[in-house]
């Protein structure tokens, strides 16, 4: 058997903004990774909590016996970056992975090795994720709220209880109980040590940052000073230097010097979504520059991460493109706002 080239994000990839979640969908980014890279395999890795909301289980069984998937009762996140570590693998999921920066120092400042996946026209496509280079606060801050969240959820697979004795008595009163803990009569639970029924407790599954939030904004900034926020329509936005040729044009260069608005083309980058609503970007002339989250010179400029014109790269929450030489730069974020220190919104 090929070794594996790939880890998918299983739950990550079946995620969207309804439940349940098809399956289907990891077969699909499976199948078309390896019509692109053909002579290797894949592996899925499933979050047990998440297999109970998944659809067309069906499929999630054939995986299984086909033995491409793995349904994983710990955390799924360290299995797949475990798994793509061992096998020197690529990884499909939209997460950064910024709380394992420390044990991964291969996804620090990635552009080849973790790629995102999207729907454009019922196309399945991927683009490589360029994750920049995290600083030591924003690792531990990613790692201490992904603990957090990991109290919320199952550890293993097993099914979990409440006791709801309303007197307050019993010790166990309002703990999570193991089904060594209750005792079944039928199709009810009871607590061992009270008597009182138990309740079986439904863990939602994680969902991605991004789906199931508001609409995509664009918070334009020339260096670090806020310029205004932008929302990304249905039919997508053109970011570029104000032309009355280009109408459609939303500019960013507004405030600028004419010399480092120069640097900004007339139709600069695209901004588009995807079929699920989630964003993309694309380079669109052939002279200048865009870059997503580059690593900075000491001068603060960018100096890796350029994008290629004509190609779509995924864009997740909190991703931050340069343009030009990078005195514009887009920060990206879905979610309803909360508010525009500008205080201005330009007309797209």
């Amino acid at each position: 058997m090929s070794l594996p080239g790939v880890i998918i994000d299983a739950s990550n990839v079946a995620a969207t903004r309804k439940r349940p979640w098809p399956f289907s969908r990891v077969v699909e980014v499976r199948d078309a990774w390896l019509r692109d890279h053909p002579g290797t395999a894949a592996i899925a890795v499933l979050d047990a909590t998440v297999r109970p909301f998944l659809d067309e289980q069906h499929l999630v069984k054939q995986a299984e016996r086909e033995q491409w998937l793995e349904v994983h009762q710990g955390d799924a996140d360290d299995r797949i970056l475990a798994l793509a570590a061992r096998f020197g693998a690529a990884v499909v999921s939209s997460d950064n992975f910024r709380f394992a920066r420390r044990e991964h120092a291969w996804l620090q400042g990635s552009d080849s090795r973790v790629w995102s996946v999207r729907r454009v026209h019922g196309r399945v496509v991927f683009s490589p994720r360029h994750l920049g280079v995290a600083t030591d606060e924003e690792i531990e801050r990613d790692r201490l709220h992904k603990l957090d969240k990991a109290g919320l959820l199952r550890e293993d697979a097993e099914e979990r209880f409440r006791c709801t004795d309303p007197t307050g008595t019993c010790l166990r009163g309002g703990a999570v109980l193991l089904p060594r803990q209750v005792n079944k009569d039928g199709n009810r639970w009871f607590c061992r040590s009270c008597g009182y029924e138990a309740v079986e407790v439904v863990v939602e599954p994680p969902v991605p940052e991004g789906l199931d939030t508001g609409p995509v904004l664009v918070t334009v900034q020339h260096g670090y000073a806020v310029r205004a926020t932008v929302t990304v329509p249905p039919q997508g936005l053109t970011l570029g230097r104000a032309s009355r040729s280009r109408p459609g044009t939303t500019d960013v260069t507004e405030g600028l010097g004419a010399d480092r608005a120069a640097e900004i083309s007339r139709a600069h980058l695209r901004i588009f979504l995807d079929d699920d609503g989630r964003p993309l970007a694309e380079h669109l002339p052939e002279n200048n520059a865009s870059f997503l989250n580059p690593e900075l010179d000491f001068e603060g400029l960018p100096r890796t991460a350029r994008l290629a014109a004509g190609t779509p790269y995924a864009l997740e929450d909190g991703d931050e493109l340069h343009l030009g030489p990078g005195t514009v730069r887009l920060r990206i974020s879905n979610g309803a706002r909360t508010g525009d220190e500008s205080g201005s919104e330009y007309a797209g």
